[in-house]
């Protein structure tokens, strides 16, 4: 009998975040928890099958599964964008196929010299854009040490792998289901964890662009979103922004409301959790600051 339940694993601080979800009659959050770990995740090119931690990555995850008492046997995992390869690429709108591949792993190789395509696992897709000759792509690479590392971590916890995804993007289930108004919006989305910033912008519930930026202290923060905001403006058929939503860590009331006032735009920390049904067990702290949590919880409602 196929599980109901699908749980998600994000990153952030040095932290493990876990979400599980019931997709029974209604979408129900059945778990949602934290712990420290001492794996960084941002050394990807370190990363294998037989990495010398994996097995304290493993019991890492399984006293959290055991304490959370998750009934799943779909695991997966949103990695932080400074732990993967993202970039947003102009192509040549005639080519495909095979010719499109083969261009956009020589784009990446440009990149990164001397590191062969043939390691990673790249993926493209096309931005919503209003060019004919020329099409933006959004271009994603993750080390196949990573996903080897993943998916034995999986097998030893007896789970099956479901996903693994970046956690801007996760990010962005969480997002519509929570807030299906966006499916009508311009959205800029920001991700914000110490070191670096994730910036994209959603039209109509589709990607549209994405930037990452530096972050060090409360001030970048402001400095990037003003900063992009003026590169949306610069672009020619892109809509201002209608909201900007918020995810991460360090979204206070104070920030979202200084952001309000410095943008002239409705700012918002993203509720993840805003239309899920909440098992009577959660922790209160952790729904309230669902937003750290949404790439896991984003995942957790992929049952696809």
């Amino acid at each position: 009998m196929k599980s109901s339940h699908y749980v998600g694993i994000s990153f952030y601080q040095g932290q493990i975040q876990l979400a599980e979800i019931d997709h029974g009659k209604k979408p129900t959050l059945t778990a949602l928890s934290e712990r420290s770990t001492s794996l960084e995740f941002t050394h990807a090119a370190s990363f294998s099958p037989d990495h010398p931690q994996l097995y304290t990555f493993v019991y890492e995850l399984e006293e959290l599964l055991k304490q959370n008492r998750v009934h799943t046997r779909l695991i997966s995992f949103a990695l932080p964008t400074d732990s993967v390869f993202v970039n947003v690429i102009p192509v040549d709108a005639a080519l495909q196929g095979s010719e499109l591949t083969s261009y956009i792993n020589w784009e990446f190789e440009q990149y990164h010299p001397g590191v062969p395509s043939k390691n990673f696992i790249i993926s493209g897709q096309p931005l919503t854009s209003s060019e004919k000759e020329v099409k933006q792509m959004f271009v994603v690479a993750v080390r196949k040490g990573m996903v080897g590392f993943l998916k034995r971590t999986a097998n030893e916890l007896r789970l099956q792998l479901h996903l693994v995804d970046i956690d801007q993007f996760s990010t962005e289930k969480a997002l519509r289901l929570n807030h299906p108004e966006s499916a009508k919006e311009t959205i800029a989305l920001f991700g914000i964890r110490f070191g670096r910033i994730d910036a994209s912008l959603l039209i109509r519930g589709e990607l549209a662009d994405y930037r990452a930026f530096s972050h060090n202290s409360p001030e970048t923060l402001h400095k990037a979103v003003q900063a992009y905001l003026h590169y949306l403006k610069e672009r020619d058929g892109v809509e201002t922004p209608e909201k900007i939503v918020l995810h991460g860590i360090e979204i206070t009331p104070q920030t979202v409301s200084s952001l309000q006032r410095e943008t002239g735009i409705q700012t918002k920390g993203l509720d993840a959790v805003r239309h899920l049904a909440l098992s009577k067990k959660l922790y209160e702290p952790f729904v309230k600051d669902s937003s750290r949590f949404a790439a896991a919880i984003g995942l957790a409602l992929r049952t696809q």
